[in-house]
């Protein structure tokens, strides 16, 4: 099997994904510590350098654009400083942000990252989680009608921090999508998935789908029979477990399924992998590769991603640079 990257990118080009979700902004503070705090037993950090990245729903956007797929994105932030941030470094990026809202009751989420010679020392957050009031899902949702008629398919990106915690709203959107005949791939935080019932695929990690197992009565363990019990009573098409280190497994009735290990070369930083995949999965799954290839794919992004520090997308040319080293296709 061969896959010719021209024709590939050409093909991704002409797509255009919708992702709806929690919008993070991520910050990194790079340093070295060289010493122990002579007032308490602590490291001392000598702050380098400061830099900002998208997370969260914008992490799967970042990583749809480094794959050459045109993208909107819909969520909220705070009507603050991390905001502008935000959306600057979007729309740097060239990401739709027509469906950035605002929202003066609460801050933008940021993540602080303090990172000494390659190691993670600390992470600061701030963030409310609450439901995002009636009036901004109202404003969402119209803009959300307005773009499902020129976009190919949607991604739900749950962090569980506002946007999905209201059932009934993320339910009307996928409503919405699957009216408007458009493929929905959730990233899922809740372990209830009825809100995300007919949908056409949930990727869980093996965490997030443990929980889910054990809440429906079911063996995690048994990964096949349960992702099966699973995708009758959601009305899935297909399910996609992410498990870390050992790879990812793919659950479908009409292709069976499939398992890839993990192909990382080396492991630097697993935050935002789940995002590359989900992007990934989108992005090869809208211009009609078969599924099995698509789980591949997906899979080397996240063996790609994880090389590197902080949430920073994937390429399509590193996918590529990737399959010739490996010599896979």
């Amino acid at each position: 099997m061969n896959l010719d990257f021209s024709k590939l990118e050409e093909n991704l080009s002409k797509i255009k994904i919708l992702v709806i979700g929690d919008c993070i902004l991520d910050r990194y503070f790079t340093g070295e510590v060289n010493r122990i705090s002579p007032e308490a037993p602590v490291p001392v950090f000598e702050l380098k350098g400061t830099y900002y990245s998208l997370g969260g729903a914008a992490n799967v956007a970042s990583n749809l654009r480094g794959l050459k797929v045109k993208v909107e994105l819909l969520g909220v932030v705070g009507k603050d400083e991390a905001g502008k941030i935000f959306k600057k470094i979007a729309e740097e990026a060239q990401i739709g942000i027509t469906g950035i809202l605002e929202d003066e009751t609460r801050p933008t989420t940021l993540k602080t990252r303090i990172i000494a010679q390659s190691q993670h020392l600390l992470r600061i957050d701030v963030e409310e989680r609450k439901p995002i009031n009636l009036e901004l899902q109202n404003r969402l949702i119209n803009i959300y009608e307005r773009l499902l008629q020129e976009i190919d398919g949607v991604i739900f990106s749950d962090y569980a921090k506002g946007v999905f915690l209201s059932e009934e709203f993320c339910k009307a959107l996928l409503k919405k999508a699957k009216e408007g005949g458009k493929f929905v791939l959730v990233d899922p935080k809740s372990i209830n998935w009825q809100k995300y019932a007919s949908a056409t695929c949930i990727t869980p990690n093996f965490k997030e789908f443990q929980e889910t197992a054990l809440r429906e009565g079911l063996s995690p363990e048994n990964l096949e029979k349960s992702c099966q019990r699973l995708l009758e009573k959601y009305h899935l098409k297909f399910i996609v477990v992410t498990l870390g280190k050992n790879g990812i497994f793919l659950f479908c009735p009409e292709n069976g399924t499939f398992f890839q290990p993990a192909q990382a070369k080396e492991v630097y930083d697993v935050s935002g992998a789940g995002d590359t995949v989900i992007a990934s999965l989108g992005a090869f799954y809208a211009v009609g590769l078969p599924l099995k290839e698509v789980i591949t794919l997906a899979n080397l992004a996240a063996g790609i991603v994880v090389g590197k520090i902080g949430t920073k997308p994937v390429y399509l040319e590193e996918i590529q640079n990737f399959l010739k080293e490996k010599e896979i296709f």
